[in-house]
């Protein structure tokens, strides 16, 4: 059987010492390819069948609720948290998913498909995070969050440009079609890395075996690993607003530009950064810290979005939203790291920094679209992104102060 982590990994030299890292890389570049054109697609088909803004948050928000509540269930479903098996059932409800997208018209059925996309994208993070931990040494646990990051971006990047190009005037069917091709080709490649990933070393200390445990003293477990990495849930959950901004209002912003037929260009513009950036972030934060490193993106990225506003030429737009994001798009790996950082720490609490750290992403995404949706409806699709800029200020100056300089969970 070839070894399909060394054949990508020369596409990209030697940055990641374990070439297993690329396999992954590939998984989750085609999965992001089908997970984004659908993403892309639904702000434009809802408001196609008539929903508001506002509606269109509160269904985006959804996925976030119900990830949320899988985030505290996830270790009664599972008894250990192990990539292979929360993947199997990713791919599993992702087909799901975009069949419910596909037939979906009236507004429970968009809450339906919305929950199966916040249980499948939860089990992809949750898998993430195990399988890069399990497979890197703590060393290179930033290159490899930064390498993993720009397979994801430049599938998510792709994404809005491919599904633009085959929207003509209405959705259509072609854009699933795509996705799903996409989904399969993303399946294939998760079944080649459980065939190259037997007997490679683990890096991760095997979990301790836990007794069960009453809700009183699950949730005394939580209050007190989520006391101490605080300050990292809050930047989590921020990520998410910021994010969810982007990805609610964005396309139905990208088709007023007068771009046709690159009406993704501006989602694209959003997400090209990460991927170049991506590979950089472990240089950033050996050199400046993680602290620094991740508040003065959001800061100087924030900055540079406010001025959106004060525009008009579409390519003044696209370009201040790409400078904005190659600040911004160092802080989720960033938050990776921390967490993956406290997992070698104290392996006892893997379960909970798992729990809270998804959970926080998810109140990010459940308040983002919600009020994006109702400031676009309030003040229209410009003013939406000049709030955002400057609650990303306003945030990156409170986090300078209660942030620690380093992090530690013993």
């Amino acid at each position: 059987m070839p070894k399909f982590d060394n054949i990508i990994s020369g596409f990209w030299g030697n940055t990641a010492k374990n070439k297993l890292i690329y396999t992954f890389g590939a998984l989750a570049f085609f999965f992001v390819l089908f997970d984004g054109i659908i993403t892309y697609l639904l702000p434009l088909i809802i408001v196609e069948h008539g929903f508001s803004k506002t509606m269109l948050g509160i269904i985006l928000g959804t996925a976030a609720i119900s990830g949320a509540f899988f985030d505290f269930t996830i270790y009664k479903i599972f008894k250990e948290v192990i990539y292979r098996r929360l993947f199997i059932l990713m791919f599993a409800l992702a087909f799901v998913y975009i069949f419910i997208v596909w037939i979906a018209n009236v507004f429970l059925l968009y809450l339906v498909a919305m929950a199966m996309w916040g249980f499948y994208y939860d089990l992809k993070n949750f898998g993430t995070l195990d399988f890069i931990s399990r497979y890197s040494r703590k060393k290179d646990l930033s290159t490899n969050f930064g390498i993993v990051q720009i397979f994801q971006s430049i599938g998510y990047l792709l994404a809005p440009l491919i599904a633009g190009f085959v929207i003509i005037e209405s959705v259509g069917y072609k854009p699933f079609i795509l996705a799903t091709v996409f989904l399969f080709v993303s399946l294939f490649f998760f079944i080649m890395l459980i065939i190259n990933a037997r007997g490679k070393k683990h890096f991760l200390p095997l979990e301790e075996k836990r007794p069960k445990i009453n809700f009183l003293k699950e949730f005394d477990r939580w209050k007190k690993v989520g006391l101490v990495i605080f300050p990292v849930l809050a930047l989590a959950a921020f990520m998410a607003l910021y994010d969810s901004f982007f990805m609610a209002i964005g396309p139905i912003f990208g088709e007023t530009l007068p771009m046709e037929p690159f009406d993704g260009l501006f989602i694209f513009a959003y997400l090209l950064p990460a991927a170049i950036i991506g590979g950089l972030v472990g240089t950033f934060t050996k050199k400046f810290g993680e602290k620094k490193t991740a508040l003065f993106g959001l800061f100087l990225g924030s900055a540079i979005l406010s001025t959106l506003f004060f525009s008009s030429s579409p390519l003044i737009i696209i370009v201040t939203v790409f400078i904005a994001a190659c600040f911004t798009s160092l802080v989720s790996p960033i938050i990776h790291t921390i967490y993956a950082n406290y997992i070698h720490q104290s392996q006892k609490y893997k379960k909970e920094i798992q729990e809270l750290g998804d959970f926080s992403s998810n109140f990010g995404y459940i308040i983002g679209p919600i009020t994006a949706g109702f400031i676009a409806d309030k003040l229209g699709n410009l003013a939406t992104f000049l709030v955002l800029g400057l609650m990303g200020i306003f945030f990156a100056l409170i986090l300078f102060i209660f942030m620690p300089k380093k992090f530690s969970l013993k």
